[in-house]
């Protein structure tokens, strides 16, 4: 890494990374077992939807968090935004392993559980894409692709740990009374990272900042608003692709399948491993391949293969179920190794965090993260297995598109790549 890039600094950027992520993940393997503590009333299915509807109430809350801290990222230094971000989460869930049940709190509780979500989501606007803006823009061209998958392979570890945590409880039939555990354990990682980032030198590189008015913030996102609705749509497809991967088929194969999901758990920790392995293979085919070709071609992939592998998915046995997830993340890994190192080079450094932050935020939660929710209520509607995937297959091919397109824009005004301002 660049000299500039301390070891502490790298692991505190690695850390922050992968306790989003396990925070994000926890959530979403464990509505499955959170629905009947939340919505006991509810008949299951109606109860997992709407489990999986408080994912992308972050809708709101990321979205203005990106702003607030792209602003502190771009104007005030990268450090000062990555400590109140991650000192944020770390807080808030603590708070969640306190969160009352239905039995509890009544209808309290599920607002409390809302809330949360929303205030978690908040914060971690300001954690993944700024700790991945810190690491990539120090680094040489040639570097930047596997330094990408790096640090999505901490993505993958948070949501692998959190698979782990949830499978052991399954083994142990003791999840429904010892969740709250991983949110403790979750919290005491986020406060020794903050205690790393605190020792990070100060970044001075960054300008001086002009009048924090929402006019300069949205103006900022203006400039780059083709940059931004590519990033936004790309970040909602590999979001997509996790979830669906990773979380949906949890609480879906049991529907359509004899398989149970203890089963499906135990799965999901293999194969979150198998997709650790895969990230730094894609990365290096992305330096040799172009990241742009990689990322159209992943989701062509998607929208060509997704009719199939679910319909091969209804009463499929568990060796059925194990290849058809294992195509969904190998497609998944294939769009998000490069991704960091793509939206970067497509954004000018003095409105890196803003703009790809926002872009971030919008996709994840706009598109992204009610994926689960949409997955489930195409299938209750229509009854038909194949239905699950088709958001899924739609933004892989929007996706494509808009990468396709933004790469052939840049090749015809070559003056407005990112680098130009360095």
């Amino acid at each position: 890494m660049s000299s500039q890039v301390s070891t502490l600094s790298r692991w505190s950027m690695f850390l922050g990374n992968l306790f989003e992520h396990y925070d994000a993940a926890l959530f979403g393997l464990l509505s499955p077992f959170l629905a009947p503590l939340f919505f006991p009333g509810q008949d299951p299915i109606t109860a997992l939807i709407l489990t999986y509807c408080i994912i992308p109430l972050g809708m709101v809350a990321r979205p203005i968090g990106s702003l607030i801290f792209g602003y502190i990222g771009d104007n005030r230094g990268r450090k000062e935004a990555l400590v109140i971000a991650l000192t944020g989460m770390a807080i808030v869930t603590a708070c969640m392993g306190f969160m009352p049940t239905y039995h509890q709190a009544g209808i309290l509780a599920p607002v409390l559980l809302s809330l949360g979500r929303i205030l978690q989501n908040f914060f971690a606007a300001g954690e993944t894409i700024g700790g991945a803006i810190y690491l990539i823009e120090n680094e040489p061209e040639s570097k930047k692709d596997m330094t990408s998958s790096y640090y999505n392979a901490s993505t993958v570890a948070g949501i692998l740990i959190a698979s782990f945590g949830v499978s052991f409880l399954c083994a142990l039939n003791i999840v429904q009374d010892c969740w709250r555990v991983l949110y403790f354990l979750g919290s005491s990682t986020a406060l020794f990272a903050v205690t790393l980032r605190m020792k990070m030198k100060v970044d001075h590189s960054t300008p001086k900042p002009p009048p924090p008015t929402l006019k300069f913030v949205l103006s900022t996102c203006w400039k780059s608003r083709q940059a931004l609705v590519a990033i936004a749509v790309a970040s909602g497809f590999s979001y997509a692709s996790y979830t669906l991967a990773l979380v949906t088929m949890n609480g879906f194969v049991p529907l359509v399948t004899s398989i149970t999901t203890e089963e499906m758990m135990h799965l999901n920790t293999v194969l979150l491993g198998f997709d650790f392995l895969l990230l730094p293979l894609f990365g290096l085919l992305a330096k040799k391949f172009s990241r742009e070709k990689m990322m159209v071609m992943s989701g062509v992939a998607a929208a060509l293969s997704g009719f199939p592998l679910f319909w091969m998915l209804h009463g499929a046995s568990l060796a059925a179920v194990i290849v058809i997830r294992t195509s969904l993340v190998v497609i998944g890994v294939w769009f998000s190794a490069p991704f960091h190192s793509w939206s970067q080079q497509i954004v000018p450094a003095s409105r890196r965090y803003t703009v790809i932050s926002f872009a971030y935020a919008i996709g994840s939660q706009l598109l992204g993260g009610p994926s689960a929710a949409i997955s489930l209520w195409l299938y209750q509607k229509t009854d038909w297995v194949v239905s699950a995937g088709l958001f899924w297959m739609g933004l892989g091919l929007l996706a494509s598109f808009l990468i396709f397109r933004q790469q052939a824009e840049e090749e015809e005004l070559p003056e407005v790549l990112a680098y130009q301002e360095y």
